[in-house]
């Protein structure tokens, strides 16, 4: 999709392509020089094709702003335009032979064009110096983030024209730069593409608009969330996601654990109930897992194919599925390690792909694979802006079970496409609760309470 965006600001707008990458590579410099102040010496290692002729007109024009740096061809250039920047950059005089000492690699070695197996030749690069990876990093393929050859991992990306799936797979920050693309696509991105332009498989989403509640509203019409989980070892488990749906705005909550568990629930808030597990039917959703152990297998079983109110499938009760559908609304809640249990696959397989992962699940059900960036399935998928290191904490994914619980009970959905909306909001609100709830440290508990202000905000 990006090369087809390229070629209607080439061939449809008759910008030259050797101006185009002119325009980016001056970009990509200047965040260079805004990222890195103090790198004196930047060294850029060069590659055959069009992400190698963007690095070799980097060197320039970071040498034109009083920067010392040199190209390094990793491979010898190839595309017409690579050898034309390749050709300026050595009259000037800023090709090197060798690796010379460097404060900041530069990695324009490949780019969206990456596949398996990605072979280079031998690179020693010094440690300790970080490397910024120019639209893609090496050995990464740009559509699905999994690792296609061996080179040292990014510490930071800039992207050139648009977002790329492989940025919400891999632990990388990242800075965008516009070179007119989004023009010729007709909006933001995900917005909607023109003709002959692939609609993108995964978009980002950053805000979204609250679900304001209306006057007439009752706790009935509210909702009844019930929790089917804590078992008496992990009692807490349940009580967190019994708190999350509280403070999503359930109007009633139950937590459903056995009389034994009662006794370790904490200092659980006074608005939620707590029964033994009977009469399920009575609640307009359901939260089935968090805590639970597997003594409650056959029945988490039986839940999921004879109970009609949608339900949410998260941790232990993700273990006693089998991958088959069910003929009812459901939602799936897992994180790699129970993605792999469920899918029967192992974990750093899935991890390797996430979105493949993510479609996977949607086979069974829409499902949140959770993530630095969660993956919320739909067509395309929609990968909710992440980095919220408050969120790894044991029981935030509890919280997140509870305010999917919590939004299933209100909004009533029909179909698997409202399940999917759904998700997406209750996975949004969660990460913003986590920013909300302070520092790295904070814990699940605080996450929940900051659910209220983060639903109230606008994106």
């Amino acid at each position: 999709m990006i090369r087809a965006l390229d070629r209607r600001l080439i061939d449809g707008v008759g910008i030259p392509s050797p101006l185009l990458m002119e325009h980016a590579s001056h970009l990509v410099a200047d965040v260079v020089r805004a990222r890195y102040p103090l790198a004196r010496r930047v060294v850029v290692l060069c590659g055959p094709g069009n992400n190698g002729g963007d690095g070799y007109a980097v060197v320039r024009h970071l040498s034109l702003a009083g920067v010392d740096a040199r190209a390094v061809p990793v491979l010898p250039p190839t595309s017409v335009d690579c050898r034309l920047h390749a050709g300026i950059a050595a009259r000037l005089g800023l090709v090197a032979e060798g690796v010379p000492p460097a404060d900041l690699y530069v990695d324009a070695v490949f780019g969206t064009g990456q596949r398996a197996p990605v072979v280079l030749p031998p690179l020693v690069l010094e440690p300790g110096v970080p490397v910024l990876a120019l639209d893609v990093p090496t050995g990464i393929d740009a559509d699905t983030g999994a690792r296609v050859g061996d080179f040292p991992r990014a510490d930071h990306v800039v992207t050139i024209g648009r977002l790329k799936p492989f940025l919400f797979t891999e632990p990388v920050t990242w800075d965008l730069v516009d070179i007119g693309q989004e023009r010729v696509a007709g909006g933001p991105q995900g917005a909607g593409e023109p003709d002959g332009i692939a609609v993108p498989e995964a978009v980002l989403v950053e805000a979204l608009a609250p679900s304001p509640f209306s006057r007439g509203e009752t706790k009935w019409s509210r909702g009844h969330v019930g929790v089917y989980a804590g078992s008496p070892e992990m009692a807490g488990a349940g009580a967190l996601a019994a708190r999350g749906a509280l403070r999503a705005g359930a109007g009633l909550v139950t937590l459903l654990v056995p009389k034994e568990a009662w006794g370790r629930l904490g200092n659980l808030p006074p608005e939620i109930m707590v029964r033994e597990r009977a009469d399920l039917d009575r609640y307009d959703s359901l939260v089935v897992g968090p805590g639970l152990g597997r003594s409650a297998d056959a029945e988490v079983r039986r839940i999921w194919t004879a109970l009609a109110m949608p339900c949410v499938f998260d941790a232990d009760a993700l273990t006693a599925l089998d991958g088959t559908p069910s003929p009812h609304l459901r939602l799936l809640t897992p994180h790699a390690g129970e993605a792999a249990r469920l899918l029967g696959a192992p974990w750093r397989e899935l991890e390797a792909d996430r979105l493949t992962t993510a479609r996977r699940l949607r086979a069974i059900a829409p499902a949140i694979y959770k993530g630095a960036s969660p993956i919320v399935t739909g067509a395309p998928l929609r990968v909710v802006e992440g980095g919220r290191p408050q969120i790894a904490t044991g029981g935030s994914g509890d919280v997140l079970a509870g305010i999917c619980g919590a939004l299933l009970a209100r909004l009533r959905p029909q179909d698997r496409d409202d399940i999917e909306q759904i998700a997406l909001r209750a996975t949004w609100i969660h990460q913003r609760a986590g920013a909300l709830a302070g520092p790295v440290g904070v814990g699940a508990s605080d996450i929940a309470d900051a659910i209220p202000r983060a639903a109230a905000e606008s994106g």
